[in-house]
């Protein structure tokens, strides 16, 4: 369990100092304070960022660094640090420098609850796969690597069609693409396939937010293979579209165009539930992720609720603290429940 947070020219933290930390933590202030760069604080130094915002952005305005410390209570005392001048990025672990790969290794993975992700099911695609690979780059070290190897493959072999429309290339210059394609495809499936397949398996405990309303509730993966055969769907698919790629300069199939859906009596959860139905669900399916990355990585993840108590009745906000009891929380909302933990008012 983290048990203080110092912060030095982070956003707007000048030099700031939490503690002690304790299993559930609420901080509490108006909006516009910096509440939610305590939660981004604490996803930079552990890997995954609330705002996507750039490290140079990072930094507090007028000063050229920033540095975060976390002590945990194995005794652990990790930092990360960024230079604005030199874009030089360091790690530490007991004041020791270490590789961010290893670094990686001995700190937290987190899952974060914020409102963007309340609108999961209503936004794009794009959206729903970030959610999924999100999870399992957490999951799994080398899913990341292959993800990059994947899109670069795949803008590779999109190029080579946009040639060949041109031409300026052979069809024949596409099957090393091509083969490359399927073989990483097919490795992140594997990937894929396992992570839906426990989404599946355990997303009917979801019920009880629906008091009895609906009899089923499925999680449904979209995509154009199935798990028993992707070499040869996407071989099969490629081969019987190549023309229309080759006009439209895209590959149409793959991790990259895939989605997933929610039923509930068979149909879609956003056309069925209402939108507080909803956001209960992708709540749920958090908590599964919660549950998903411990199995895969033996450790507790921190939980990390962005400005989400206020989106929901007071019903859903004591149910969601009930489930969250075994984790170490970190909660930012304009109002406090009246729970045991520290509190943190900006």
């Amino acid at each position: 369990m983290i048990q203080s947070l110092k912060l030095r020219n982070f956003r707007n933290f000048s030099d700031a100092h939490f503690f002690p930390l304790e299993e559930k933590n609420f901080i509490i202030w108006e909006n516009g304070q910096g509440k939610t760069n305590i939660l981004e604080a604490l996803s930079v130094i552990f890997d995954h960022s609330i705002t996507w915002l750039s490290s140079e952005n990072l930094v507090k305005k007028g000063e050229q660094n920033l540095y975060i410390e976390v002590e945990d209570s194995e005794i652990w005392t990790l930092s990360f640090a960024y230079d604005h001048e030199t874009k030089k990025k360091q790690y530490r672990i007991n004041w020791k420098n270490i590789i961010r790969k290893k670094f990686l290794d001995h700190t937290y993975k987190c899952v974060v609850f914020s409102p963007l992700q309340m609108n999961l099911m209503y936004l794009a695609p794009g959206l729903r796969r970030d959610f999924l690979d999100t999870i399992l780059g957490n999951s799994y070290p080398e899913y990341g690597e292959l993800m990059k190897q994947y899109k670069k493959i795949l803008k590779s072999r999109n190029k080579t069609l946009k040639n060949i429309a041109e031409w300026k290339s052979k069809v024949s210059e596409l099957d090393f693409w091509t083969d490359q394609f399927i073989e990483l495809s097919e490795n992140i499936y594997h990937y894929r396939f396992t992570l839906c397949n426990y989404f599946k398996k355990h997303i009917h405990t979801s019920l009880e937010y629906f008091h009895g309303k609906i009899e089923t509730i499925e999680f449904h993966y979209n995509c154009k293979v199935q798990e028993s055969s992707v070499w040869e769907d996407i071989r099969n698919y490629l081969e019987k579209n190549l023309q229309r790629d080759i006009i439209l300069w895209t590959t149409a199939i793959g991790p990259h165009v895939d989605d997933f859906d929610i039923l509930v009596d068979d149909r879609k959860l956003i056309d069925f539930a209402s939108r507080g139905e909803t956001k209960s669900v992708i709540i749920w399916l958090k908590l599964l992720e919660t549950v998903y990355l411990e199995k895969r990585t033996w450790k507790k993840p921190l939980l990390l609720i962005d400005d989400l108590l206020s989106e929901l009745d007071i019903w859903h906000k004591n149910m969601l603290i009930e489930k969250i009891k075994y984790y170490q929380t970190f909660i930012s909302s304009i109002e406090h429940l009246e729970q045991n933990g520290m509190v943190i008012k900006l």
